[in-house]
Parts: structure tokens; C-alpha cells; sequence
């Protein structure tokens, strides 16, 4: 098992992509900390997973309070012993009823609403382990980006803004960390179907992506994992500040 005696934080974690990284990691060995807003799933999913014999625990997080985030990490700490990756997952996207438009016509209110979460958030908790991974002189950090940030699509600026920074963000933090032996990298899932209800409208939205792909299918959760897994695994250890792209072909770069 490729995460074998290692602690894996990832927000965003009870639903969605997010619940499939948690779940792949789990079977790969590591110790889960499901880091989500919505208290009540984070907790549903660590037990499952507990009751299927891996080791998980669900912890109630705001990625935008940085005493939630450094309590979480503290926890962890002393929960497990040490933290070796953080997979920076939760934002804001359309299942949260993202705003679509115009610049000129976003609401100050919407831009401030969807940067807290997406870039801030991925801030805040960078700021919150690194101390963590220095102590250990070893740490894997993996932001989760978008393909709107190559092709300025989506009619999201303020989404796009946010990915943007992500990886801004992820750059600077591999020049700041590598003489720690910190990996600091960074992946594009493109539009995956992962939500838990699949209406008709969901689907049509997935489907609009394939035309655009190399693999002319809607791409899945279970496409996505393996780059993470690959990112948190010992096989990246000399890959850092890097941008991966896992859109099936629809974005070469």
C-alpha cells in the first residue's frame, strides 16, 4: 500500500471528488482525516470507513477560520503523531449555486464569498501545517486548481480568479519549502460528474465537456484519484511546483 503509516488531511472530504480521494487514500493505508463543513457526513464517512477496517476520523472544519484550521491541524497532530499530507479540496462550486455572469455584474458580496473559500481557504490551511511539515523536515501539499485558469471559460470570474491563485500560490510555496523536503504541487480535474444526486440538468453539464477531450467520455472520480494518489506517494517525492492537468486531453499545456 503506497500511503502505508501516513496521516492524509483533505477538506472538502465528505462529498463529491472529495470523498473519493478520502476513500482511495484509505485504501492505500493512510490515516483519513475527513476535514468538511458539514459535520454530520464528515462523521457518516469515517465511520464507514472504520467499520470496513481503515483508520479515518471526521473532523468538523471552516477552512475560513484560521483558528478551526490550526485547531485541526493540532488535533490531528495529536491524534496521529505527525501530518504528511494535506489535499487542499474544499471550495465553492456550481453544487453551491455558483453565480455566473459578467464581471461588471458580479455582487462584491459574491467575489468576497467564493475568494474566502477558494483561495483563502487553501491559504489558511497551508499556513496552519507548514509549521507542522517543517518540524518534520517532510510534507506533501496538493491544491486542487481548474481548467478555467488555462482557457478563462466557465463565465466564473471570481471562481477562475480563485484557481488562478491557487496556483500562483502552489509555486511560490515549492520555491519557500523545498530545502524542508516539502512537495508543494498542484492538479486540474476537469468537469466530473461526482455529485450525489444526478439530475438531467447535472449530466447535460458533464456531457458539455467531452466534445473538447482527447477521450470522448464524462470523466468520473475514480480519474481523478490516481494523480492525487501519485502527488501524495513517495513516487513525487522529486516533483514539486508542478501543474497537472487531468482532463482528458480537452487542456494541453
Amino acid at each position: 500500500m503506497r500511503l502505508q503509516n501516513k496521516v492524509a488531511i483533505i477538506t472538502g472530504a465528505a462529498h463529491g471528488i472529495g470523498k473519493a480521494y478520502a476513500q482511495r487514500f484509505a485504501e492505500e493505508g493512510a490515516d483519513v482525516v475527513i476535514a468538511d463543513i458539514d459535520q454530520t457526513a464528515g462523521r457518516a464517512l469515517a465511520k464507514s470507513f472504520v467499520d470496513r477496517g481503515f483508520s479515518a476520523w471526521g473532523r468538523s472544519t471552516d477552512v475560513r477560520i484560521f483558528g478551526n484550521v490550526e485547531g485541526l491541524m493540532r488535533e490531528t497532530v495529536d491524534r496521529f503523531g505527525r501530518i504528511d499530507i494535506l489535499l487542499n479540496n474544499a471550495a465553492i462550486y456550481v453544487t453551491q449555486k455558483l453565480w455566473k455572469g459578467p464581471v461588471e455584474e458580479l455582487a462584491i458580496e459574491e467575489w468576497d464569498r467564493v475568494l474566502e473559500v477558494n483561495l483563502k481557504g487553501v491559504f489558511l490551511c497551508c499556513k496552519a501545517v507548514i509549521p507542522i511539515m517543517k518540524r518534520q523536515r517532510s510534507g506533501k501539499i496538493i491544491n486542487i486548481a481548474s481548467g478555467t485558469f488555462f482557457s478563462g471559460s466557465g463565465n466564473m470570474p471570481h471562481y477562475t480568479t480563485a484557481k488562478g491563485g491557487v496556483v500562483a500560490l502552489t509555486r511560490v510555496m515549492a520555491r519557500q519549502l523545498g530545502q524542508w523536503n516539502i512537495n508543494v504541487n498542484c492538479m486540474t480535474p476537469g468537469s466530473t460528474l461526482s455529485e450525489e444526486s444526478v439530475t438531467d440538468e447535472v449530466l447535460k453539464r458533464r456531457e458539455d465537456s467531452v466534445d473538447k477531450r482527447c477521450f470522448k467520455r464524462v470523466e468520473m472520480p475514480a480519474d481523478i484519484v490516481g494523480t492525487a494518489l501519485f502527488l501524495a506517494s513517495s513516487d513525487s517525492d522529486f516533483v514539486t511546483g508542478q501543474l497537472l492537468v487531468v482532463e482528458g486531453g480537452g487542456i494541453m499545456h
